[in-house]
Formats: C-alpha cells, sequence, structure tokens
C-alpha cells in the first residue's frame, strides 16, 4: 500500500478518500508550476496580467477548501475568521485595504491545514521527492540548452506584464530570463563561477531567490528526519545542495549550513530555542546599522546595514502596522511585515507556531529548522517568503507533522492503539 491510496477514514469511501488525495496532489503542483505555466502562455499565446495569476491562486486557494469541506474543523474556521477581522479592523485604521496581506495569510492558513487534514509524511515523502525530480530536470534543462528555455519561457516579458518590472531595468542585453537571472560582471557567481558563468538557474520557480528558498525546505525536511533514517536524510541534503549550487543562492548556503550546525549540535528541548531566531536577527541588524553606520556597497553587509537602520528608525505607528505599510522596502523582510501587519499580529502568530503540537521529534526539529529559515531570510529578502510556488509546500510540510490526537481518541480501541503507534513512527495518517 502507498502513500496515495490509504484507507478511508470513518464515514469516507475509499474512492471518495482516493480523489481527495488526487486533488491535493494537483493542488501542491499547480502552486509550484503556476507561475510557469502562466509564463508559457504568455510568451505563446496572450499576455498575462496580474488578473489571472490571481484567478489562477483562487482557484487553488478554492481547491484547498474543496478537499478540506468534508473535514472542516471549527478550529479552521476560528482561526480564518479571527485573522479576518483582524486585518479588517487594521485596514479600517489605515483607510485603505491591504489585498497582498489577506493572501499572504490564507496560503499559511490554507496549507497548513490542508496538510494537518488529508496528508500524511509517507505522503510528503512522495511528493516531495517526485517535486525535487521535476525542479532538477527543469534546471538541468535550463542550464544545458539556455537558448531554447528562452525561447519557450520569456520570463522578463512575463513580470513586465504583470508591472513589477519596467522594460528599461533589464540590463542583461537580449536575455529573456528574471532580472536576478544573471549575475552582474564585477560581482559573479559564488559557487562554481568558472564552470557555470554568471548564470543563476531558476527551473520551474522563474527566478533564483525561490529556487534557492525551495532548496532550504527540502534541506530542513531531510535534516529533521531520525538518524534511522540516514539514507533519505542524505538525499535530501544532496538535492538541496545541487540545488544551491545551479541558483547559486548565497543565502541558501548559509542557511543549510546553519541548519547542519543546528542538526549536530541541538537536541530534545533545546530546539526551543528557535524560538528567539527573529530576535536575535532583529538585534543582529540593529547592531550592523550602529557599528556600520557609514558603511555604503552593493553586498550583502551593505544590504543589512540599510535594513538594520530603517528598523532603528521605525516608530510606534510602523509598528502597530499604521504607517508605512504603502512603502516598497525592497529586500526588508522584517520592516515589510511588521508595517503590513503589525508587531501584535506578527507576535501572536509566532506564539501560535510554537503552540502547535508537533506528533514526534522530528516535527520539533522541522519547526525549529523552519523558524531559522524564516528568521534569516527576512534579514535580505523582502516578501518571497511569502510566495506561494514556495510557501505553499512549506505549510503543507508543516500541517503534515502535527499531532491529531482528536482522530486518535475518537477511534475504536483497536485503531487508537494502531494510531498510536503509528504516530509515534511517524506514518500515522488520518
Amino acid at each position: 500500500m502507498n502513500a496515495f491510496t490509504q484507507p478511508a477514514g470513518p464515514g469516507i469511501a475509499a474512492r471518495d478518500e482516493a480523489m481527495l488525495r488526487l486533488l491535493t496532489i494537483a493542488i501542491l503542483f499547480g502552486a509550484a508550476l503556476y507561475q510557469m505555466m502562466l509564463c508559457f502562455v504568455h510568451t505563446h499565446l496572450l499576455p498575462i496580467r496580474t488578473a489571472f495569476v490571481g484567478a489562477a491562486e483562487f482557484a487553488l486557494y478554492a481547491g484547498c477548501l474543496v478537499v478540506m469541506a468534508r473535514r472542516l474543523r471549527l478550529e479552521f474556521v476560528a482561526v480564518l475568521a479571527m485573522v479576518s477581522a483582524y486585518l479588517l479592523f487594521l485596514a479600517l485604521l489605515r483607510g485603505s485595504l491591504d489585498a497582498k496581506g489577506f493572501r499572504d495569510v490564507l496560503i499559511v492558513i490554507l496549507f497548513y491545514w490542508l496538510g494537518r487534514t488529508t496528508g500524511n509524511v509517507a505522503l510528503a515523502d512522495r511528493l516531495l521527492k517526485i517535486m525535487i525530480a521535476v525542479v532538477l530536470a527543469v534546471g538541468l534543462f535550463e542550464l544545458l540548452f539556455l537558448d531554447l528555455y528562452s525561447r519557450i519561457f520569456n520570463v522578463f516579458s512575463y513580470y513586465v506584464s504583470q508591472g513589477g518590472l519596467a522594460n528599461s531595468t533589464n540590463w542583461a542585453k537580449d536575455s529573456t530570463l528574471a532580472l536576478n537571472g544573471m549575475r552582474p560582471e564585477g560581482i559573479g557567481r559564488t559557487i562554481l563561477p568558472a564552470l557555470l558563468g554568471n548564470h543563476r538557474i531558476s527551473s520551474i520557480f522563474l527566478e533564483p531567490v525561490s529556487f534557492g528558498n525551495f532548496a532550504v525546505i527540502v534541506a530542513a525536511w531531510g535534516l529533521a528526519k531520525e538518524k534511522s533514517e540516514w539514507r533519505t536524510m542524505l538525499f535530501y541534503l544532496v538535492s538541496a545542495m545541487i540545488m544551491i549550487t545551479l541558483c547559486d543562492s548565497r543565502y541558501g548556503l548559509v542557511t543549510i549550513s546553519v541548519l547542519v550546525v543546528l542538526r549536530v549540535v541541538m537536541i530534545g528541548r533545546m530546539h526551543y530555542l528557535a524560538l528567539l531566531a527573529p530576535l536575535a536577527c532583529v538585534l543582529l541588524l540593529l547592531g550592523i546599522a550602529l557599528v556600520f553606520n557609514n558603511y555604503y556597497a552593493d553586498n550583502m553587509l551593505g544590504r543589512l546595514r540599510v535594513t538594520g537602520t530603517v528598523l532603528m528608525n521605525f516608530g510606534i505607528a510602523e509598528l502597530f502596522g499604521l504607517k508605512g505599510y504603502d512603502i516598497g522596502y525592497g529586500d526588508m523582510g522584517y520592516a515589510v511585515l511588521l508595517t503590513r501587519f503589525g508587531l501584535p499580529f506578527l507576535l501572536i502568530a509566532w506564539a501560535a507556531l510554537w503552540l502547535l503540537r508537533m506528533r514526534d521529534d522530528a516535527g520539533t526539529r522541522f519547526r525549529a529548522y523552519v523558524a531559522v529559515y524564516m528568521s534569516l531570510i527576512l534579514s535580505i529578502s523582502g516578501t518571497s517568503m511569502m510566495a506561494l510556488k514556495t510557501a505553499g509546500i512549506l505549510w503543507f510540510l508543516m500541517g503534515c507533522l502535527t499531532l491529531r490526537e482528536t482522530l486518535a481518541r475518537s477511534a475504536p480501541h483497536g485503531e487508537r492503539t494502531s494510531s498510536f503507534v503509528q504516530t509515534r513512527s511517524m506514518r500515522y495518517a488520518n
């Protein structure tokens, strides 16, 4: 019996259960691939505007609700209602509605509950391995046949069509890749520059930043495995490093290195120290701004200094999301989140993440690694953490690792015993 054909739960026919799992698979692959498919349509059929992208995302969100409809929980409705009420209240205070803020939170809630409702570790492993194979296949195609890839996917034109870029911003002459798809002369690649040149692979994600983020998620999932699953852990880690090499993600290289160290040195309750990761990152940013006050350069240190300086100048209005929400902060992720949602909301959401009951030590480790991933990326990137093409699979994986004890309590005695054993071995499936 494989992960796609688990036996049906009480009251749900096996055929319906299989259909729900197939729809779940389609949603997750759709979330990863929809931008690539829309880019193909834009390149060969008709211009794709922002409305088309919004419609595609809406279809994926609706699919999540369809899957969860027969198992809708009161907790899900309550969380969705409270978040909506808060964001609407914030909109009233501002005098304007932040639709993107609603969308970002919706991704987290829907895909987390999708994993919690229909997912399990075996299914997640199977999906992630297939996704890795697809990502690497497309990435190698882009590397080896760049001209053909560029004719099939005019990525730069696709983003210009949505209003995020202007044609004049394309410094790489005749390139149809994303603006960050080539390292500028004088900066160059960090990883294997002599072999791979200035080209940064984007694969199905259309731009290398999300490719790097996906690689970190893959590494976090692998490193969370038990020591007895070292072969699986090694597979995910090697796959992640290949992807980091292809997209030349400096952030990914640093973050995966940090996660490997954490896997070696952290045990048990030490993983809860990751709760303090955002505070540590913000303090570090402020420290860099103070120490390197007069440092100006277009590099990692320069970007961190600018972010720290901006945060240092935040007042009460910015911290509570009442001012600065309409300013483009670029790569300053902490500034973006504070002004978009406000500090009270972020503190509650962070606490909620750590109050989730994980099914075992692997879940506890994965949550800690995700906390580090998010804390670090907010220091150097604006909104890439919230991109559906990577955030969807991340929060689905998180949902798969949470403990669903209510289902175990409601089952007959024999099934309860079996479910308990499966929970301890990361094989529990509802």
